[in-house]
């Protein structure tokens, strides 16, 4: 059964709420980092300088535990957009077989040996991606290439191709996974190999 279409966009609403609250307290911790900065230039003794600067800590636990909680938002995203799009196939019943039987006692015949041949290995064929994951790639081949890994602007990337910002990092968690992009540090991506079957 596909998931509701209301489901998935919930889904998609509270992954852009959940990137735009990183975005903010990444904003916060540079803030902050530059508040402690200031104090311990202007005076380095000040007493109030150890809570500005624990104040700083927390604020930068907050963010990376909402960097942590948007990833593991991204892969839900994707696999619910993989139940929407894969569910509906109706499910083939597999055909009864029954052994063979002899028509006589005889003994079966040993089977003759074999001249190994050239195999000829068949590739499975690409399931297709699912349309924003397809957007995106589309609009990510102009980008990146397969050598160097290039930083890109997932807000920007909304805006150019008229997609929600939370849809954005679920199309790229998809395409890391069928292995038609590879992620190397935080922002930065590369074209990779897809996968057989993906």
């Amino acid at each position: 059964m596909a998931l509701p279409s209301q489901t998935l966009a919930a889904i998609q609403a509270a992954g852009a709420a959940i990137f735009a609250a990183d975005a903010a307290l990444k904003e916060s911790v540079q803030s902050y980092a530059e508040l402690v900065k200031v104090a311990m230039l202007e005076n380095p003794f000040n007493m109030g300088n150890d809570s500005l600067f624990d104040d700083w800590k927390t604020v930068a636990r907050l963010s990376r535990a909402v960097t942590q909680v948007e990833a593991e938002f991204q892969k839900i995203y994707a696999a619910a957009s993989d139940l929407s799009v894969g569910a509906g196939a109706p499910v083939l019943a597999m055909p009864t077989l029954t052994a063979p039987q002899l028509n006589d006692g005889s003994d079966l015949a040993m089977v003759q040996e074999v001249d190994a041949t050239d195999a000829v290995i068949k590739k499975s064929p690409q399931t297709p991606l699912p349309v924003n994951a397809a957007k995106v790639l589309s609009h990510l081949l102009k980008i990146l290439n397969p050598n160097n890994f290039v930083k890109i602007n997932r807000a920007a990337i909304a805006v150019e191709i008229g997609m929600p910002k939370g849809s954005i990092g679920a199309s790229l968690s998809k395409l890391i996974h069928t292995g038609h992009m590879v992620e190397g540090s935080i922002g930065t991506y590369k074209l990779g190999v897809p996968k057989a079957g993906r």
